[in-house]
C-alpha cells in the first residue's frame, strides 16, 4: 500500500488560514444572533411602541404626495353655504414705520373659516294623539314621521337619530368606548347619555341594520373577487376571530370562536363562482374556489430569510422575491402591451417559476419556502390572467385594521349578542362611508322606518336574502 505523504508547509499553512476565516465567520455569525436575542427579549419586555419594525430608514422616503400629483386644496365654499360675512378693517397706520394708510389702495381678499356651531341640542316634543276604536276597541296611537318609537309614559324621553347614529359610527366604526362615546357626545352637544342607554340602542339599530348586513352577505356571495383575512378576537374573555370579507364596494365582518374554513363558506356559501384573495394560511386550503395568494406576504418572507442568510443562502429567497416583483410590474404594464407580448411575457414567468421550484434546497429556511409555493403554485400569479384581480390582500388587511384598533381599545366584546351587533354594525356603516353615503342619514333613517328597512346601497343591486 502506498503511503501518505505528509501535507507540505505551504498546505498546513492554507488550511490553517481557512479554519481561521471559517471561525471568525461563525463568531460573526454568534455575535449577530445574540444581538438579535437580546433585541428580541428587550422587545417583549418594553412597553411603549411594541409596533415598532425597528429602527428608522437611513433614507425614509419623502412624506406627501409624488412629484406630479395633482394638488389637493380645499374647496372654496359655494355662496350659499357661507353663513355669515365679516368686514376686516385695516389699521389706520402701517405696523412698521407708522404711516397713515388712508391714502393707499385697497385690495379685498376672501378667507374662509370653517368651524362648528355652539352645542345647542334640538328638543323637539310631538303631542301623540291616544284613542281606540269605538268599534273593535282597539288601542290607536298616532306616529310622525320624525318619530323613532312609539313609546310613552316613563320611556317617553328619547334620544334623536343623529345622535345614536354619531355614538353607533363613533364605536363600531371607529372603535371608540361606549364611555368615551358619552364623552364625546357631552363635548359636541352638551347632552349627557349614560354608556348604558348607547349599549341598548346599538342593539336595537344592529337589529334593524339586519336586513341590509343580509344584503352584504348576498352581493359577497356574486361577487367576482373576495378578499379575506382574519385576526384574533375576544368574546367575554374566551378566544374568537374576527373574520373581514372585502371587494371594490363592500365591507363584511363576522366574528365566530372558529379560525376554521367552514366561516369562509357560511359567509360566500359553497357555490362561490369568485376568486378568493388571502394569504398562505392553512383555513383556505379545502376551500374549492378559485385563488390568489397574497404576494405581499410572501416578499416579506423572502426578506426576512434574505436578512439572516449569508453567502450562497440568500441567492433563493433573491430569485423568488425578483419574480414576484416582475410579475407584478408586468401586471401593471399590461395596457401598454399587445395581448401576444403580454401572453409571451406571462408564460415566461410561469417557466421560470417552475425550474425555480424544481430544485433539491440544503438550508432549511429556503427548503420550507420552496415548499410553501410548490403547495401554492397553482394560485401564485392567477392575477396575471384577471383585470380586477389584484396579487395581494391589502384590501382586506386594509379594512381589518379598524377593528385591530377597536381590539386594543376594548379587547373584544363581553357577550355572543354584543359581537354579533358590532359585526352587523361595523360592516354597514363601513360600507355606506366606502360608498359615500351619509352615515348619520342612513342611520335615521332605519330608526325612523323601523323593522324591515333597507340602506340603499348605491353600489348593490336591491333584494336581500337571509345569511
Amino acid at each position: 500500500m502506498d503511503a501518505i505523504s505528509p501535507p507540505t508547509y505551504e498546505e498546513l499553512v492554507d488550511l490553517t488560514r481557512r479554519q481561521s476565516r471559517q471561525i471568525d465567520e461563525l463568531r460573526a455569525e454568534v455575535e449577530r444572533l445574540k444581538a438579535e436575542l437580546e433585541q428580541s427579549r428587550r422587545a417583549g419586555k418594553r412597553q411603549a411602541a411594541p409596533f415598532s419594525e425597528g429602527s428608522p430608514r437611513a433614507d425614509p422616503k419623502r412624506p406627501g404626495r409624488k412629484p406630479g400629483h395633482p394638488p389637493s386644496h380645499r374647496p372654496i365654499p359655494p355662496p350659499g353655504q357661507v353663513d355669515r360675512t365679516i368686514e376686516v378693517s385695516l389699521p389706520p397706520d402701517c405696523p412698521e414705520c407708522h404711516t397713515p394708510l388712508g391714502e393707499a389702495p385697497v385690495t379685498i381678499h376672501d378667507q374662509y373659516q370653517i368651524d362648528l356651531p355652539e352645542p345647542k341640542p334640538v328638543v323637539t316634543r310631538f303631542r301623540v294623539p291616544v284613542t281606540r276604536c269605538p268599534s273593535c276597541r282597539r288601542r290607536v296611537q298616532g306616529r310622525h314621521a320624525e318619530q323613532i318609537s312609539d313609546a310613552l309614559g316613563s320611556a317617553a324621553i328619547q334620544y334623536g337619530p343623529r345622535l345614536l347614529g354619531l355614538a353607533a359610527d363613533l364605536k363600531h366604526r371607529l372603535g371608540v368606548s361606549y364611555r368615551k362615546c358619552s364623552s364625546v357626545l357631552l363635548t359636541l352637544t352638551g347632552v349627557v347619555v349614560a354608556s348604558a342607554a348607547l349599549v341598548r340602542s346599538s342593539h336595537r339599530l344592529g337589529k334593524l341594520a339586519q336586513p341590509s348586513y343580509d344584503r352584504l352577505v348576498e352581493a359577497a356571495r356574486k361577487s367576482a373577487v373576495q378578499q379575506v383575512d382574519e385576526t384574533g378576537w375576544k368574546i367575554g374573555g374566551r378566544s374568537a376571530w374576527l373574520w373581514v370579507f372585502a371587494d371594490e364596494h363592500a365591507t363584511l365582518y363576522r366574528i365566530r370562536p372558529s379560525r376554521a374554513h367552514e366561516v369562509v363558506v357560511e359567509v360566500l356559501g359553497e357555490g362561490f363562482a369568485g376568486v378568493l384573495v388571502s394569504d398562505c394560511f392553512l383555513a383556505y386550503d379545502p376551500l374549492p374556489f378559485s385563488k390568489q395568494k397574497c404576494l405581499a406576504h410572501l416578499l416579506k418572507t423572502c426578506g426576512e430569510i434574505e436578512r439572516s442568510k449569508t453567502r450562497a443562502a440568500v441567492r433563493f429567497s433573491r430569485r423568488v422575491a425578483a419574480l414576484l416583483r416582475k410579475a407584478m410590474a408586468l401586471k401593471r404594464r399590461r395596457a401598454d402591451l399587445s395581448p401576444h407580448g403580454y401572453a409571451v411575457a406571462r408564460g415566461r414567468l410561469h417557466a421560470e417559476l417552475d425550474r425555480l421550484l424544481a430544485g433539491n434546497l440544503t438550508d432549511p429556511d429556503n427548503a420550507r419556502l420552496a415548499k410553501r409555493l410548490r403547495k401554492h403554485q397553482a394560485h401564485l400569479l392567477n392575477f396575471l390572467d384577471h383585470d380586477g384581480l389584484d396579487a395581494t390582500n391589502t384590501l382586506a388587511e386594509r379594512e381589518i385594521r379598524p377593528a385591530v384598533i377597536a381590539r386594543k381599545l376594548s379587547a373584544g366584546n363581553r357577550t355572543e349578542a354584543g359581537a354579533e351587533t358590532h359585526a352587523v354594525l361595523a360592516s354597514v356603516l363601513r360600507t355606506c362611508r366606502r360608498q359615500g353615503l351619509d352615515v348619520l342619514q342612513s342611520v335615521g333613517e332605519l330608526l325612523r322606518h323601523g323593522p324591515g328597512s333597507l340602506i340603499p346601497f348605491p353600489h348593490i343591486q336591491a333584494g336581500s336574502s337571509k345569511s
